[in-house]
């Protein structure tokens, strides 16, 4: 019972908002963050409710960010925003599928090109955990090749798509995606050490340890000035130098074929 008042308080107070909502598009910034702030509330009461609670709890706080959009349909910055809030409240409670819809709305309606990016992104790490490598690969490769100049995500997708590459059993295809992280995304480091990570994987995998070790040197070479400097940005370089998994599978391949 006390759960179900707090919520239906929230839910007032948003329609207390709505219900004197202004015509104007842009002189109601302020309310149009007020209400978000009251869909983000309504998000957190949706993740902590109980299970008898939880399905109805995450309607209300959908429907408290469809309001939003509602506000504001064209604002190529703020319905991605919510569109993402949505997934990700949609990804909590189960609903994969909706989540989905969410990504694919930003990447058919108005918004930027890095959101459009990163929406195919999120899109496509959705269907990979869902075990759909097919559809997960598709939406990785749209984002390298339509979205170029995201470098960002145009490393993460690449080297995703890698990944999903080897799960289907193409190492060639997997190969060449994490080259391209390695070759054209040159100031991505985390993305650039995992791709030498999963290239040195793949090349101990099918036994070809002379590549696994060149893959590993030439990472190490490359990093190592920037893993050596006393900032935040080489301690961060050390980490990711750090939590590299090949260098230990290399050492146990050696361990167990000295030869």
């Amino acid at each position: 019972m006390t759960y179900a008042l707090s919520l239906l308080r929230t839910a007032a107070g948003l329609a207390a908002v709505l219900a004197v909502w202004p015509p104007r598009a842009r002189a109601d910034a302020p309310r149009v963050e007020e209400l978000l702030a009251r869909a983000d509330a309504l998000a957190r009461e949706a993740r902590a409710a109980p299970d008898e609670d939880k399905a109805r709890a995450v309607d209300v706080a959908l429907e408290a960010y469809a309001a939003v959009i509602r506000r504001r349909p064209k604002d190529g910055k703020l319905v991605p925003r919510v569109r993402r809030r949505r997934a990700s409240l949609l990804k909590h409670a189960g609903r994969a599928g909706d989540a989905l819809a969410e990504y694919d709305a930003i990447v058919e309606g108005r918004a930027r090109r890095k959101d459009k990016a990163r929406a195919l992104y999120d899109g496509g790490r959705l269907l990979e955990r869902g075990g759909d490598f097919h559809g997960a690969g598709e939406r990785y490769e749209r984002a390298v090749e339509e979205y170029r100049d995201v470098i960002r995500v145009r490393a993460q997708a690449s080297l995703a798509r890698g990944r999903v590459l080897e799960r289907m059993r193409r190492p060639r295809e997997a190969e060449r995606a994490y080259c391209h992280v390695v070759d054209k995304c040159r100031d991505e480091a985390e993305a650039v050490i995992g791709a030498y990570d999963a290239l040195a994987l793949l090349a101990l995998k099918e036994g070809r340890s002379r590549d696994a070790r060149r893959w590993l040197q030439t990472c190490t070479d490359r990093f190592a000035k920037r893993a050596a400097r006393d900032d935040r940005y080489g301690r961060f370089v050390a980490r990711l130098l750090g939590s590299m998994k090949a260098p230990a599978a290399f050492r146990r391949a050696a361990a167990e074929d000295p030869g």
